[in-house]
């Protein structure tokens, strides 16, 4: 290492802090204590956050020179961590020969920032540390960075850091403190190991402190200080950290993986699009196509209708929306991604009142036809499902209305005029609750059409979910109650290496189980129920009932092909797999109700897991 720079006045810390750690650990024990201990944060260092609701990630390094492959041999998931013995277990010597390739002439700093821009992006947050261990910047702590290990002799963070503050977004770093297995010897030996020859003591005074103080002084102001992975780290650890940002960048933000509950504002896990609010500030992370660094082969492209849900939904839960691009070791940023971004970057544009500092839906959840945001006594109504009968159903609005509009109507011709405006927007109220809004005949907007409602005051609702008489009402498990005899629970598994997936589920179940949706049918009628959940084989031919209008449906269950211990998990987790099963035409009387299901027969190995329940309407 060279000589500090900086000095660096840090106390040795205690070397007792880090409890064991397996390199065969899962991510729950990677991420830590992810929680945030609620806070006041006044004045400018929150109120960004809660007004910028959309930022880019980015994943930079080493890594992306391979795009996932590896002596021939291509390793499919996040290609960040190839090095892992989860991918390709690259040796520390044979993967620090990649720095002496990296010289990504392309980089365009200013084409980056133009690109998050106009993509309606506030902030970026970027890779200045990943876990590979690599400083994708100028540091003075370590010879292993972009100037001293490669040809390329210039530093990008400094080019981005001039950039943002040019076009006034803000920028944030990222930087692995537990985990670098460059220091640690390999990805496979953790900092407890018993052949680990470095100190984990040395590591974090000699690399981590020196290397974050060098991010918070030497690129201006830092909106957010990004950090992964804590594991076991302690708390005396993590404070260190966030007094030493307090000190240097007194307005910048710690997510919560700075681990140890002291953070600012909590990151949901990986690709996690929340089903619930949350309270304080938080964020959801996810990436553009399924990895996180560029790898060759991922051509899973999110289209603009996604990019524009997943922030819409993102927001109507109360959270802002951070997404991923990976360049490629050039510097390239994929073109299916920009062009994706560009698109979903125009309706944020013509649709921004309705994103930026906007509050979560006081429904909390999902509507059949879209999602909600708030601002005072206005309502957003993002409409992105289109209904044929051009209308739209909310139940449970308790406000008058004063007035309902297009955001951004199409102006309609001379002749369009003469026989009627059929670009406007009505409403009616009734007695039982709902709400119906008459819509134009075609949806003015391809992506997402926002329908603005002023009330007489801040919106008071009835929050009973609502079952939709003209298109499918999704229920979800989290908004079930379950008696002592079952569970609410959140269950998570990956696909390929890294790429998560979640469930929320009605688990741990016994022979009393019991779980409860409270629903307001707007219509009686006939409706398709649709029962989503997850079995193996000792649940097997379990029978459950389902009770809808005082009627018992029953339903026996299918093996849905889980895999105990997959060898696609860390941790020994299991590889889920959902089934779908249209159960019964139903019956469903008006007004308020409740849907109960229970076990019909003996409960064994805890039971389904039970994610959702879906009605559609019989037109």
């Amino acid at each position: 290492m060279k000589k500090l720079a900086i000095a660096i006045t840090a106390a040795l810390l205690s070397s007792s802090v880090l409890a064991a750690d397996k390199a065969d650990k899962s991510m729950d024990d990677l991420w830590g204590d992810n929680s945030v201990i609620q806070k006041q944060i006044s004045g400018e260092r929150g109120a960004w956050f809660k007004e910028d609701k959309y930022s880019m990630f980015v994943h930079w390094g080493l890594y992306s020179m391979t795009g996932g492959e590896w002596n021939g041999k291509t390793y499919y998931g996040i290609a960040e961590w190839l090095m892992s013995p989860h991918m390709a277990d690259i040796p520390k010597e044979e993967y620090k020969k990649l720095a002496a390739k990296f010289n990504p002439t392309d980089f365009d700093a200013k084409a980056w920032v133009k690109l998050a821009v106009d993509s309606g992006m506030k902030n970026i947050v970027i890779t200045a540390k990943h876990h590979d261990g690599f400083a994708m910047y100028d540091s003075a702590a370590s010879d292993y960075d972009v100037i001293d290990a490669s040809p390329y002799k210039r530093d990008p963070m400094k080019e981005l850091a001039e950039e943002c503050q040019k076009a006034g977004i803000g920028l944030g770093f990222y930087y692995s403190q537990n985990q670098d297995w460059y220091e640690q010897g390999s990805a496979r030996t953790s900092w407890t190991a018993e052949d680990q020859t470095n100190s984990f003591e040395d590591y974090f005074n000699n690399k981590v402190v020196p290397q974050v103080t060098e991010l918070l002084s030497n690129y201006g102001p830092i909106s957010t200080v990004w950090f992964d992975t804590p594991g076991q780290m302690s708390k005396a650890h993590s404070m260190r950290l966030v007094e030493l940002t307090q000190q240097l960048q007194p307005n910048a933000l710690i997510n919560s993986r700075i681990g140890n509950g002291v953070g600012d504002f909590k990151t949901l896990g990986d690709h996690h699009i929340s089903d619930i609010n949350h309270t304080g500030l938080w964020e959801t992370i996810d990436t553009t196509n399924s990895s996180w660094s560029y790898a060759w082969y991922d051509e899973n492209w999110k289209t603009s209708k996604k990019i524009v849900e997943s922030l819409i939904t993102t927001v109507g839960r109360g959270g802002s929306y951070m997404l991923n691009v990976g360049p490629d070791g050039q510097g390239n940023i994929p073109q299916k991604a920009q062009q994706n971004l560009l698109a979903a970057g125009e309706w944020v544009k013509e649709n921004g009142v309705a994103i930026y500092g906007a509050d979560a839906s006081p429904w909390g959840r999902i509507q059949p036809w879209g999602d909600i945001s708030v601002k005072g006594n206005k309502l957003y109504l993002h409409v992105t499902e289109w209904p044929k009968e051009d209308e739209i159903y909310l139940s449970g609005l308790k406000n008058n209305v004063v007035s309902v509009e297009l955001l951004n109507p199409i102006e309609t011709g001379f002749f369009d005029g003469l026989f009627g405006d059929d670009n406007g927007v009505s409403y009616e109220k009734s007695n039982s609750g709902w709400t119906v809004f008459n819509l134009p005949k075609d949806q003015p907007k391809e992506l997402s059409t926002t329908i603005v409602v002023e009330l007489d005051g801040e919106p008071q609702v009835d929050d009973t979910i609502g079952i939709d008489p003209i298109q499918s009402t999704y229920l979800s498990s989290v908004f079930s109650k379950c008696n002592s005899g079952c569970k609410n629970g959140q269950s998570r598994w990956m696909e390929k290496f890294g790429e998560w997936k979640y469930a929320e589920n009605i688990m741990n179940w016994d022979n009393t189980g019991k779980a409860t949706w409270s629903v307001d049918v707007a219509k009686a009628g006939e409706y398709i129920l649709d029962v989503e959940y997850s079995a193996d084989d000792t649940v097997d031919f379990s029978e459950w009932y389902f009770t809808i209008g005082g009627k018992d449906y029953a339903m026996q269950a299918i093996d849905s092909g889980n895999r105990h211990n997959s060898k696609r998990q860390m941790g020994g987790r299991t590889l889920l797999r959902f089934h779908t099963a249209t159960l019964a035409l139903v019956d469903m009387p008006a007004g308020k109700q409740e849907i109960v299901v229970r076990p019909k027969s003996e409960v064994t190995g805890g039971g389904i897991l039970l994610r959702s329940i879906s009605f559609r309407p019989v037109k």
